[in-house]
């Protein structure tokens, strides 16, 4: 079976902050996050999992955090002809600041005891946030892909980014999916994958996923095992193969995890 398949499986209705959604209007986190979410540290211009999830319509919010990419550059993406989101227009563009995000701050979840291999991030772009909201072109149908989509852009460290908006004690679920990549040579301070940070502050914070996408060479969070049956997919800069994981039960019974929105 395709992942692609396997997906539809799991569909969703479009959620409500999308479908009621109207250009100039207010940003209510609340609303964003209590849709499905998949989060993706790292992506740098990689736009296979808003292909994966939005043309299955199993989710249609997304978050993408990267401290190696400036505003200009990805609005520069966005509005590119050939590396654009094919088959979308923008229908506006909703700039953020902090304060839309963690209007009472956030508590730094770190353990003190842990080390990161490179020591921790060193941001040398001005941080940055807006939602990106796409609308299908005219001519498609639901076939090729959800009539809405929304894309937040944060320019910040993606495991400072998790904490802040999963971590905390305001009731926000975890994402629903992770997209779970590391690079070998890309600049993070830490691994994504299995034993680096942003695992252990998932877990201390009972804010683990339902699902992680995971690339071929990156080893999955415990708690997870492979949905079986079903094929990898490639994406990504290098057409790298990516595999859905689900989060155990046990484990979540366990580990007292919170769920995500949705199955």
């Amino acid at each position: 079976m395709t992942l692609y398949e396997y997906l539809r499986r799991i569909s969703e209705p479009i959620p409500q902050w999308l479908e009621q959604f109207n250009n100039g209007e207010a940003f209510s986190s609340e609303q964003f996050f209590a849709s499905r979410i998949i989060y993706y540290p790292g992506p740098r211009y990689d736009g296979q999992p808003v292909k994966l999830f939005g043309s299955t319509h199993s989710a249609h919010s997304f978050v993408y955090v990267d401290y190696g990419l400036t505003k200009d550059a990805i609005e520069a993406e966005l509005g590119h002809d050939e590396y654009g989101f094919r088959g979308y227009h923008t229908l506006d563009r909703v700039q953020l600041a902090e304060r839309d995000l963690t209007p009472n701050g956030w508590v730094d979840h770190v353990d003190p005891r842990y080390e990161a291999p490179h020591g921790r991030a060193h941001i040398h772009t001005d941080p940055f946030g807006f939602i990106e909201v796409l609308e299908r072109d005219q001519n498609l149908d639901d076939n090729y892909g959800a009539p809405l989509i929304g894309i937040m852009f944060l320019g910040a460290d993606g495991i400072a980014a998790y904490d802040a908006l999963f971590c905390q004690q305001n009731g926000t679920p975890p994402p629903f999916a992770f997209v779970l990549q590391d690079h070998g040579f890309g600049g993070n301070y830490d691994r994504f994958g299995r034993g680096g940070l942003l695992e252990n502050i998932a877990n201390r914070c009972h804010a683990v996923p339902r699902w992680l996408l995971v690339a071929d060479k990156t080893d999955p969070w415990d708690g997870f095992t492979r949905v079986p049956d079903v094929d990898g997919e490639p994406g990504g800069m290098y057409g790298v193969l990516h595999f859905l994981y689900e989060q155990c039960d046990d484990f979540a019974k366990t580990a007292g995890v919170r769920r995500s929105p949705g199955k």
